[in-house]
């Protein structure tokens, strides 16, 4: 079960656009426990929290760069999963 702070975290764009609030919902699939059971293991405390936030990053990386061209960098991706582990 997702903490109140990630569930809450999308609802204030779907007041606005209530059409969005199934798909900004964050939901459990392999992917997303990947990530948790990594950050887990290299002793993140809150690593649900931090799983939704490393996640959002990332998922706002990839936007940035689809709407505004260019690709994400390996080094990119290592400096949020660095900041994620602090």
């Amino acid at each position: 079960m997702a903490s109140a702070r990630a569930r809450r975290r999308p609802l204030g764009v779907s007041v606005h656009h209530p059409e969005l609030r199934e798909i900004l919902v964050p939901r459990r699939n392999a992917a997303r426990q990947v990530v948790r059971d990594f950050l887990a293991a290299r002793g993140v405390a809150d690593a649900e929290d931090r799983t939704v936030t490393l996640l959002t990053c990332v998922d706002g990386l990839v936007f940035d760069r689809l709407v505004g061209g260019g690709s994400v960098s390996d080094q990119e991706i290592r400096g949020l999963v660095a900041a994620a582990l602090r």
